[in-house]
């Protein structure tokens, strides 16, 4: 088994094809085609599946893309320690964030960032911590911002408090329900959530006033097609409140405030608890810690 193989199996499963990650990864599409028959006859097994719209996973493929990411990322990691020991910076910095926190945290860190680490590129990933910390501990992100839960289901990793943050009920400018002061009189309205169903702020709270969470409920992790969805439909959705003191959200939003306020809810850094990440990566962190605390001392 090579780390090339590797490197060509998880590309053609993100392309979706093996033409499309042979051209992504500039070799020829039967060197693709070899590299993947090498590493299945390696591991004794098929690992993907040639259908009409490319490639499909099969269970062993599904089983083993994970290793190959970790493997992956830990070569990452390392090729970036040994070029930190010989002076140079890293070349990356991979962080997975919230699209609650996401939309008012990173913009204003990033140019910072950038003016100390100018030879550093950033690449972020939006998402919940049910999708952000599988990629974590797969090694494809060096930190992840999001929602601190119980210790059952974030083994394996440090979670560092990062900011207390207040969700809020938001709809479009002028929206017919902006009166409203109660969840109950709010219950037959569209909803758009931030992540999955399951025990999450939003069903706690419907729960609470013995009301169900709507079926038409639409999931969107996407911060900007969020907010455009809100701004453009008489959907509702729940915002951390420094969403509002953005120029899109201040523009385009109002908050729809309740007598009943939801709970504070506590966002964290979560980092692999096998792996220090690099300075980079730290220095990264620390910008988002700072910008909390200046960002919630104005909102307060």
């Amino acid at each position: 088994m090579q780390l090339n193989q590797l490197r060509n199996f998880v590309a053609m499963v993100e392309a979706g094809s093996i033409r499309a990650a042979a051209r992504h990864l500039g070799i020829s599409q039967p060197a693709a085609t070899k590299s993947l028959r090498a590493l299945e006859q390696d591991l004794d097994t098929v690992l993907v599946e040639r259908n009409a719209r490319g490639v499909s996973l099969t269970e062993a493929g599904r089983a083993f893309l994970p290793r190959a990411r970790t493997v992956q990322g830990e070569l990452r990691r390392a090729q970036q320690e040994l070029a930190q020991l010989a002076g140079q910076r890293a070349n990356a910095v991979s962080v997975g964030v919230a699209s609650v926190v996401g939309g008012w945290l990173i913009p204003p860190v990033l140019a910072e960032f950038h003016a100390a680490w100018p030879e550093t590129g950033v690449r972020t990933v939006e998402g919940t911590q049910e999708t952000l910390l599988p990629l974590l501990r797969e090694g494809a992100l060096d930190f992840a911002v999001c929602l601190r839960r119980a210790r059952n289901s974030t083994g394996g990793f440090n979670a560092g408090p990062l900011a207390p943050v207040r969700l809020t009920v938001v709809g479009r400018k002028g929206h017919p329900l902006r009166k409203a002061r109660s969840l109950r009189e709010l219950a037959g309205a569209h909803w758009v959530m931030s992540r999955p169903r399951g025990p999450g702020v939003l069903e706690q709270a419907f729960a609470a006033e013995g009301l169900a969470l709507p079926d038409s409920a639409v999931e969107c992790e996407s911060h900007g097609l969020k907010l455009a969805i809100l701004a453009s439909t008489d959907a509702l959705g729940l915002v951390s409140k420094p969403m509002l003191q953005e120029a899109g959200g201040r523009a385009l939003l109002e908050e729809i405030p309740l007598d009943k306020p939801f709970p504070l809810m506590t966002f964290g850094i979560y980092t692999r608890a096998d792996t220090r990440p690099s300075p980079a990566a730290r220095a990264f962190a620390n910008g988002l810690a700072a910008h909390c605390r200046q960002v919630l001392r104005l909102v307060a």
